[in-house]
């Protein structure tokens, strides 16, 4: 199972790169300097689960009857942002919703009292890039299938405030100096 992963296009943001607080993630991004590398056996076998995760929740939603679409295309050309956002379902109380679906380990889980911050950048990006005005972030535990749901409403100057960070790290003339993201941050292992 072991491959590689190549990078993301380059020119373009994607959602869920900007959650990340860290520049230099997004300079490298943006600009193609983020190299292949390798995602060992344990690692694809995450991110599968992940994968089957979102097949599942499609399964629900349609048998549910709520289903509108799955990985619909959003994007933007200026600054150039392009995603796919995981659902788009009907929703009892605003006709029309967006989910953002996530799975997380219990330690996490038991955490949330709201979105993790990344999270909430991702699906403000789909709610104003769709133009829709609700969303949810759904957690489901990965050691028990528990589920943890966060309404959402668009949030204009998030979207505004995503867009100037964007248009500052096309405008950079050089590569910022060090990683400000979290542990996990794709660029630390360059560093």
């Amino acid at each position: 199972l072991t491959g590689s992963q190549r990078p993301a296009r380059t020119g373009v943001f994607y959602p869920s790169s900007l959650g990340s607080p860290c520049d230099r993630f997004l300079y490298n991004s943006y600009f193609g300097l983020v190299h292949e590398h390798t995602i060992d056996a344990n690692t694809k076998r995450i991110f599968d689960c992940g994968n089957y995760l979102g097949y599942r929740y499609e399964k629900y939603f349609e048998k549910m009857g709520i289903l509108l679409g799955t990985e619909l295309a959003v994007k933007c050309d200026n600054p150039p942002i392009s995603g796919r956002l995981d659902f788009l379902i009907k929703h009892e109380q605003n006709k029309v919703a967006i989910v953002e679906l996530k799975s997380i380990n219990k330690r996490g889980f038991m955490a949330l009292s709201k979105p993790k911050d990344d999270h909430y950048i991702q699906t403000q990006l789909y709610l104003n890039l769709a133009n829709q005005e609700h969303g949810i972030v759904l957690y489901e535990c990965k050691d028990d299938q528990k589920i943890k749901a966060f309404a959402t409403k668009k949030n204009v100057e998030v979207w505004e405030a995503i867009k100037e960070r964007c248009e500052r790290i096309m405008n950079m003339t050089e590569q910022p100096n060090n990683c400000t993201g979290l542990q996990y941050c794709p660029c630390r292992r360059e560093q």
